[in-house]
């Protein structure tokens, strides 16, 4: 069994604007979104950080202990978001997801981890299914700091770029399944509106 530890990132910075409300705070079979996701990720971890963007108060009501963190370049994205909590961050690698993946299991983290535990080579794992990229739901080591500080600061915040700059590693659906994950493309559904949200909810509950 492997020693190393891990800390469990979410990102809910974002401004929610096409959903109309902050998405991370919706109902979730009675607590919320943001709680599902982190209910999923902590067997995973030692520690969840959530980075907030530039609301941390709209986050005290959660009912988890969890370290919230503002960002330090506001305004900037997810890539601003990521930034704020691996400097927060007392590991080396980090598991991460966006706020608004409520279908994941914890058998998604633990497959992430096993996959980066056989890797010596990259900082960076991100899932890719049918050729779309899932930059928000992988794993990052702290090394990629620096050159993600230099994006924010230099405005080249396309999150794709900064993964290709890194040498990120790519993992399809088989590498997961090989780990443990089951329904991977279902575990990675995420909602920006309400008409995702409802559909969401209602054709995976129970999921």
């Amino acid at each position: 069994m492997s020693t190393m530890e891990w800390t469990g990132i979410i990102l809910a910075g974002g401004l929610s604007r096409r959903m109309g409300s902050n998405k991370a705070l919706l109902d979730w079979n009675g607590s919320s979104v943001l709680e599902q996701v982190i209910q999923a990720m902590s067997p995973a971890v030692q520690q969840v950080i959530v980075s907030t963007g530039t609301s941390s108060a709209a986050y005290q009501v959660l009912a988890y202990d969890c370290v919230h963190v503002e960002d330090d370049y506001p305004g900037k994205g997810p890539l601003a978001g990521l930034h704020a909590a691996l400097k927060a961050s007392e590991t080396d690698w980090n598991l991460v997801s966006a706020c608004d993946m409520p279908l994941l299991k914890p058998s998604f983290f633990e497959g992430i981890k096993k996959l980066i535990e056989s890797d010596e080579e990259h900082h960076a794992i991100v899932p890719r299914l049918a050729g779309r990229i899932h930059p928000l739901a992988g794993a990052y080591h702290r090394y990629v700091l620096p050159e993600l500080e230099q994006c924010l600061i230099h405005n080249r915040l396309k999150v794709t770029q900064w993964l290709e700059e890194i040498g990120c590693r790519y993992v399809d659906v088989d590498e997961l399944e090989s780990t443990g994950v089951h329904d991977v493309a279902i575990q990675l559904s995420n909602m920006n509106t309400p008409e995702e949200y409802e559909y969401i909810r209602n054709r995976h509950r129970g999921f």
